[in-house]
């Protein structure tokens, strides 16, 4: 069965016409033999009626006969001399455009024929020239149909593809995504429908921008504020940390992890501008997750013998921005760290994904992650334990900042628990080749 709404339409439109056409064909080839067969019989009696009057009353009257027959069939009737024991045939005269239909009758004296004169195409076709008219038909009907079908489909399903490439891109993250006005000259559901969808459209961009505007401006008030808080806090330990050194420490700590949420936030802030500005710049995958195994070794020396790095033995190119792939991937190594325990292994490598694809997996030896909650576990905000999550310093939103720079990067980042435990992340990213322009 197909698919695609154009599909359905213009295979339908078609077996409807067709089906409607062979009705009509066959009720009249139904009755066609009948006509014929009256005409026949009509010619017949012409014929028989012709060949009394001749034999009885003699030509003067025959040819009255025929003139007055002629004139209310607008046909040209012409009585034969007697031929006995011969056929008729019919002939016809390409030097008068004339067809000529010839009809036999039997009399007292012998055998008689009628004839009768046209202009090509009055009289009654052969069955040859009907199959072969029909067969004209039949293919011009074909064709027809085909033609008919396609611009209907065509009409009718247009609406919906543009609309779902609309949608595409919207759901990409593309806001400016809209269908516009080519279809604003018509009045049906389907136009309706792509105006409605811009409308939300265009609402749902506003919301978002306000969001992230929000985001952005309380992030940076919040900078200030921050920074003379961490001020004061570091005068007040040197003058008085000797009377409550653990209360001092518990506000210290509070102070980096809202510095760190706040820097978090920026940082998802910034990749919205990042959208729309162009990723292209040729980096290198292998040496790029070197770098970022190498700067979370230095930031955990103790566990610098837990992360092993498998290269692959082929260059990977991948276009984009190396910032932001390189913030992605280091986030996701960092979780990978904090739910390990020291001295199990944490794996990086590469592999193979489909043409033109290639896939980044870090698996770690940690906890895992409860089903229901790998679809969410790139959602902003989403902890899966709190209380885990507080003694990691994490903020919930280091792996929201990793989908949204691969997807910034036309790729897709998932998660899988492994056996026996463990949790394996997966960046798929597209690759091109070093020396393509």
């Amino acid at each position: 069965m197909p698919r695609t709404l154009f599909s359905k339409i213009f295979l339908w439109s078609v077996l409807t016409q067709l089906a409607t056409v062979g009705i009509i064909m066959v009720l009249v080839t139904s009755y066609l033999p009948e006509s014929e067969a009256a005409v026949n019989n009509a010619f017949t009696l012409y014929a028989d009626t012709a060949v009394a009057l001749y034999e009885r009353f003699g030509p003067e009257t025959l040819d009255k006969f025929l003139a007055r027959t002629g004139e209310s069939t607008l046909l040209q009737l012409r009585f034969a001399a007697t031929n006995s024991g011969a056929d008729c045939h019919p002939s016809s005269s390409e030097q008068t455009g004339e067809a000529t239909s010839s009809i036999s009758a039997k009399g007292a004296n012998g055998t008689y024929c009628l004839s009768i004169h046209a202009k090509s195409g009055e009289l009654p076709d052969s069955p040859e020239s009907r199959n072969e008219r029909l067969q004209l038909v039949i293919i011009l009907e074909l064709l027809s149909c085909a033609g008919l079908s396609y611009f209907i489909a065509r009409y009718l399903s247009r609406p919906m593809a543009d609309l779902r490439r609309a949608a595409t891109r919207l759901a990409k993250g593309d806001l400016a995504a809209r269908v516009g006005n080519k279809f604003a000259g018509r009045h049906d559901e389907a136009a309706e429908l792509i105006r409605e969808f811009d409308q939300m459209a265009a609402r749902v961009a506003d919301l978002i921008e306000a969001q992230q505007r929000l985001i952005g401006d309380v992030s940076h008030e919040i900078k200030s504020p921050l920074a003379r808080l961490n001020m004061a806090l570091g005068l007040a330990r040197r003058d008085a940390e000797q009377y409550a050194p653990k209360q001092f420490e518990r506000i210290q700590r509070e102070i980096d992890s809202i510095s760190v949420l706040v820097q978090e936030l920026l940082v998802l802030a910034s990749m919205d501008t990042a959208a729309v500005r162009q990723l292209d710049d040729r980096i290198d995958g292998v040496a790029l997750v070197s770098d970022v195994v190498a700067d979370v070794g230095f930031e955990n020396p103790d566990r610098v013998d837990d992360i092993v790095y498998t290269k692959p033995d082929h260059e990977i190119c991948v276009l984009g921005d190396r910032s932001l792939l390189g913030r992605a991937i280091e986030n996701v190594l960092r979780n990978a760290v904090f739910y390990t325990l020291p001295g199990a292994r944490i794996e990086v490598r590469w592999e193979p994904s489909i043409p033109g694809r290639s896939s980044l997996v870090i698996v770690d030896n940690g906890p895992g992650v409860p089903e229901q909650s790998l679809p969410h576990l790139f959602d902003p905000f989403y902890r899966v334990d709190d209380a885990r999550t507080r003694q990691t310093g994490g903020t919930g939103i280091g792996l929201a900042i990793c989908r949204r720079a691969i997807d910034l990067h036309h790729g897709t980042v998932s998660a899988r628990n492994v056996s026996p435990h463990g949790l394996a992340i997966v960046i798929d990213l597209p690759h091109v080749s070093f020396l393509s322009g």
